[in-house]
């Protein structure tokens, strides 16, 4: 039995390829003699010529299909090395004759350019016959190989991809070194296989199938060039690899198909790299759900689903109420806890096909397919409040969250994903004004509002190239002198049908659009120009004006720059700008925003906490040194005069800005008695109704006019 360095022969099948070959034995007889006796009365071998030179005979061209190489010890004293020997018998194909207790030669005449080895005491009959058939194929490929080809395949031999030769029937000629690392063959072992177990192989799918081998092949013989990926599986479970396989067939001069070369290469870390991305891209990556694109996507198909079945679905959605109290209060990981809880309790109140992602924040939504009634949706409504709004263990803490859902029914309430989850946001909207930790449906009444909004943001697409964007200026005075100091830029939109919206009716969808950023860029340039216009015509150098920022712009990259872009523009004061924040929204926020809050304060602008006294206020931010004003909230103001616990919180606020060196205005302010209250406090600054209602520029030129003339127009009858 002939033996492949530990590969067993009997489990290879070999094709034929002729009834014999002319042999030439180049050796002393040390141990072959034997051998050679028996060789000569097989149908393998029809001539057989014996040289004991190490040299051929002026006539092997035309007898000599193999050389037969006794490799032993009389080879060192023929006075060539083995290497330099093989090399003189080339083109002809050299077979290497050894015994198995010195199988190291045969495997050192293969290394040196041998086709092969057989050790002479080992071997049986077909073994052999196949070691001969595979040599003498082999040959006449390499003969039919320009010198240029040959350059290339040894220049191949030494790369990182793998290459593997074939005959035009299968038959593997030569494997490369990188081609058994990837293909996890033994390093020893001859090719002489055929194709099919030499690269043994499933689809990217698993499939275990042997035309998935066989394609290749297929290809190379037709002469036509292809690309392929194919996974390497040693394990049922996961592949071992992952190939990128590419291939081309050889030719002989006569534009014959001779056979195949096949190269392939590992990409297995980029494609790793791929389903990552790939994964990143489609699910959240702090809940592991659906994230919107693909929910978006699920819901689309589940929609087709039910048109052709004609049977309703429900979509819900799902908001969380006061969360932001929760993040301000325990922490972002508290927060970030919860919401990963959330989603695995929405993963285990579902039903088999119906599914649920995260659509942003603490927003949540979910598909209930195959709901005959809308009855049905309501009670998994009723059954999701419930799971959702029980207790919550994180860490050392227990804490409570109650959802807000709203429901719409297909195709009533929508046709489309789109319209489908809009509907249901509208719903959930519904739900919240009333109180939250309750269920809303989408109806014809909300239908109304679900137009509108839609209109809405369909025209703000538009809104800024069609010249629709307005700023009007509301008065800030100094409650020491009455004497306006400044003046708080608020955005209006003149819509062609609705009219003169307010900031209220527009900038949640300016926010959830995205559009908020184009906007809010839109609304610093244009008050900037305003105040640098109002400081050189009436010389008042100190006149500052009020911006407000959502917390989407303030976690916008482009924000400084953005500003600084202003400020150079106009040649305005830094300190003349103050941008007004929401608490909640921003000083708790991580790294990112932390950096642009100290680039805004680097830069020499002003920072306002807004709507201070009614929303959640971390003291930690007050503290920050970010902060060099507050703004009272105007539902403080609205009250104060007859609400004791508010005139405390007034009194209390006011105090520990004193005592931190943080100016103080109150907005809102609408009475005198208001007015004198505020006063009686030493708040700093205030603004409202009773001082001025917001106006358009030209307006406020006229104000600044008469303080310039000393006949305040803002001080007449007040205190």
């Amino acid at each position: 039995m002939i033996r492949f360095h530990g590969e067993d022969s009997r489990s290879i099948g070999y094709k034929k390829l002729m009834s014999g070959h002319s042999i030439l034995y180049l050796g002393r007889g040390e141990f072959a003699a034997d051998y050679l006796g028996e060789l000569e009365t097989l149908p393998c071998c029809t001539y057989l010529t014996r040289s004991s030179t190490y040299e051929l005979p002026e006539d092997a061209s035309y007898i000599v299909d193999l050389v037969l190489l006794e490799a032993g010890p009389a080879i060192s004293q023929s006075g060539q090395s083995l290497a330099e020997l093989i090399n003189a018998l080339a083109p002809y194909p050299v077979i290497a004759l050894t015994l198995k207790e010195h199988e190291h030669r045969g495997i050192a005449a293969v290394r040196e350019g041998a086709q092969g080895y057989i050790c002479i005491d080992d071997i049986s009959v077909d073994a052999q016959d196949s070691v001969f058939d595979h040599a003498v194929m082999r040959g006449r490929l390499q003969s039919q190989l320009s010198s240029t080809d040959v350059t290339v395949l040894s220049i191949l031999k030494n790369i990182n991809d793998g290459v593997i030769i074939v005959e035009k029937d299968g038959h593997v000629l030569d494997i490369n070194p990188a081609a058994r690392t990837l293909l996890g063959l033994n390093p020893r072992m001859q090719p002489d296989s055929s194709w099919e177990q030499t690269f043994c192989c499933v689809d990217e799918h698993g499939d275990n199938y042997r035309n998935s081998a066989d394609l290749p092949l297929m290809r190379s013989r037709s002469g036509e060039k292809f690309s392929d990926q194919i996974a390497i599986y040693r394990s049922p479970e996961q592949p071992d690899i992952v190939l990128s396989i590419n291939g081309q067939g050889l030719y002989d001069g006569n534009r014959q198909l001779i056979g195949g070369v096949i190269t392939f290469r590992d990409i297995t870390e980029s494609q790793r790299k791929i389903i990552e991305l790939e994964k990143r891209a489609q699910f959240d990556e702090l809940t592991g759900l659906a994230n919107r694109t693909l929910f978006a996507e699920q819901l689309t198909r589940a929609i087709g689903r039910r048109q052709r079945k004609q049977v309703p679905l429900a979509a819900l959605f799902i908001d969380l109420d006061r969360f932001k109290s929760i993040n301000d209060t325990l922490g972002h990981d508290t927060g970030d806890a919860l919401l990963r809880q959330v989603a695995d309790r929405l993963r285990n109140n579902l039903r088999v096909g119906d599914f649920t992602g995260r659509w942003g924040g603490d927003e949540f939504v979910v598909c209930l397919e195959d709901f005959g009634e809308s009855g049905n949706a309501a009670a998994a409504a009723q059954k999701l409040l419930l799971v959702l709004s029980e207790k919550y263990e994180i860490g050392n803490s227990e804490v409570y969250a109650t959802p807000s859902i709203g429901i719409a029914m297909y195709p009533d309430a929508g046709a489309s994903a789109e319209h489908l989850i809009k509907a249901a946001d509208v719903a959930m909207f519904e739900a919240k004004k009333h109180g939250g930790g309750r269920f809303q449906y989408y109806s014809g009444a909300l239908n109304t509002k679900l137009e509108q909004r839609e209109e809405l943001e369909a025209g703000l697409r538009h809104a800024l190239v069609r010249d629709e964007f307005a700023l009007h200026y509301q008065p800030r005075i100094d409650l020491t002198t009455n004497r306006l100091i400044g003046l708080e830029a608020l955005l209006r939109w003149q819509h062609p049908r609705f009219g003169l919206l307010p900031p209220a009716r527009f900038l949640p969808i300016l926010e959830s659009s995205g559009l908020i950023h184009s906007a809010g860029e839109w609304v610093i340039q244009t008050a900037c120009r305003q105040l640098a216009a109002w400081q050189r015509r009436f010389e008042l150098p100190d006149l500052s004006i009020a911006i407000n920022l959502s917390p989407q712009q303030l976690m916008h990259r482009r924000l400084v720059d953005v500003i600084s872009k202003a400020l150079a523009d106009t040649a305005l004061d830094a300190g003349c700008i103050e941008l007004e924040i929401c608490d909640g929204e921003m000083m708790q926020q991580r790294d990112a925003e932390h950096e642009t809050l100290r680039r805004l304060r680097k830069l020499g602008v002003r920072l306002s906490l807004d709507n201070f006294g009614t929303r959640d206020v971390s003291f930690e931010s007050i503290d920050s040194g970010f902060i060099d004003s507050f703004v009272l909230d105007q539902a403080l103001i609205a009250d104060v005069e007859d609400n004791n616990s508010h005139q405390r919180i007034v009194r209390a606020a006011i105090a520990m800005a004193q005592g931190l060196d943080i100016e103080v205005t109150a907005e809102g302010v609408e009475t005198v008695k208001q007015l004198e209250f505020l006063k009686s406090c030493n708040c700093d600054l205030a603004q409202g109704f009773l001082i001025s209602r917001p106006m358009q520029a030209e307006k406020v030129s006229a104000i600044l006019r008469s303080e310039i003339a000393g006949t305040s127009l803002l001080a007449r009858g007040m205190p």
